[in-house]
């Protein structure tokens, strides 16, 4: 059921998607705070392995020491190189890829190639910054603010169910686009149903009924799940969902599907069959790339023959899963175009309720009004 029974306030002003001082404030009260999805655990398993990346444009290495993992920023103190090469790499010691100076996984520096050469130079108390660094299942995540909540604080009552479903999972695709559109045209666009007989008549089709739809609305998230029962349908389509996830995945619920809009970028879809992490990468006030990460579970039944199965069937997912963002992506600069121009305030239907929570914890925390209480469903 939606949580709410009568229509709600668009709150955030128009020039919110396309100000440029709107968007450096975002920088600073949502994004620096926030916790980043940078790597898999798989990136950096083993004593040695690094992987090095961007957090909110900043260049990162996560490090594993002695099955410890450390983030430090990416940046030589020598002139300014990135340390290591991005992507994943092995190494016993940080070492410049230009010059060859060396640091540990604190940051410190240890060597100076050719240092009889730096007359006078003291290298004492030189160190790399160092960033916050946890896990949660198998994804590990950087926060640049040190006075930042813990992730599972940020997390908040979704922990539990994160780990459940993004613990023990391999990664089978990962692309990229960018759109020349606010990140929150987006993240709108990724949480209502209203727009779906409009953009995707092949794909979902109508309208769901109510009574289909389980929607909290969360301090830290808001979440929709699929309450189509298999159990109750006569369907060939739900019996050969139940017999495939029975087939394949151990201990399954025979859910199709949640779709959780962790705040303030981040997208989550799971199931029994399918785990997806997209992000949304603010570039400007009316620029955007979107990551998509897809998973998998590991544990399956069947042995090669089940894992051959569990493929085939995510190419089919993948192939769905890509139509439906290049019939968004088509779709989201008329929006934005639109908002620079409009004289309108705006309305939500209920059907777009999980719009008003995004924009309500944007409004909180760039400071328009005071701290919200989450509104809960009773489903």
């Amino acid at each position: 059921m939606f949580v709410h029974s009568h229509s709600l306030e668009h709150i955030l002003p128009t020039e919110a998607y396309y100000s440029l001082d709107w968007f450096s404030k975002e920088q600073d009260c949502i994004f620096r705070p926030q916790w980043t999805f940078f790597c898999t655990v798989d990136d950096v398993r083993h004593d040695g392995d690094r992987f090095a990346g961007e957090v909110q444009g900043h260049p990162v290495v996560v490090i594993n020491r002695n099955d410890k993992l450390h983030a430090l920023r990416n940046v030589c103190a020598h002139r300014h190189s990135e340390i290591v090469r991005r992507g994943c790499t092995h190494g016993t010691a940080l070492k410049c890829q230009i010059h060859g100076w060396e640091y540990d996984e604190s940051g410190d520096l240890t060597k100076i190639t050719d240092g009889r050469s730096f007359h006078g130079f003291k290298a004492q108390g030189l160190c790399l910054q160092s960033f916050r660094v946890e896990r949660a299942g198998d994804l590990v995540f950087v926060c640049l603010d040190q006075q930042s909540p813990s992730l599972r604080e940020h997390l908040g009552a979704f922990a539990d169910e994160f780990e459940q479903y993004y613990t023990n999972i391999r990664r089978i695709d990962l692309f990229q686009v960018e759109a020349p559109v606010n990140w929150k045209v987006i993240a709108e666009n990724a949480v209502e149903s209203y727009h779906v007989p409009m953009i995707h008549p092949n794909t979902y089709q109508d309208y769901r009924a109510e009574e289909l739809h389980d929607h909290r609305l969360e301090a830290t998230y808001s979440r929709y799940c699929d309450l189509m029962s298999y159990q109750s349908e006569r369907t060939l389509e739900s019996y050969g969902f139940r017999f495939y996830t029975w087939l394949l995945i151990q201990n399954p619920n025979y859910r199709r599907f949640a779709h959780v809009h962790w705040y303030p970028n981040s997208m989550l879809y799971f199931g029994d069959i399918f785990r997806a992490f997209n992000v949304l990468t603010p570039l400007g006030p009316e620029r955007t790339r979107l990551t998509f990460h897809s998973f998998a579970p590991r544990a399956i039944h069947g042995g090669w023959l089940g894992r051959l199965l569990q493929d085939l069937s995510l190419a089919y997912f993948l192939r769905v899963g890509k139509r439906i963002v290049n019939e968004d992506l088509s779709f989201w600069p008329p929006v934005q175009r639109g908002i620079k121009h409009s004289p309108f305030r705006g309305i939500l239907s209920c059907r777009e309720e999980r719009v008003y929570g995004i924009q309500r914890y944007v409004a909180e925390k760039m400071g328009l009004f005071d701290s919200i209480t989450p509104n809960t469903s009773t489903t």
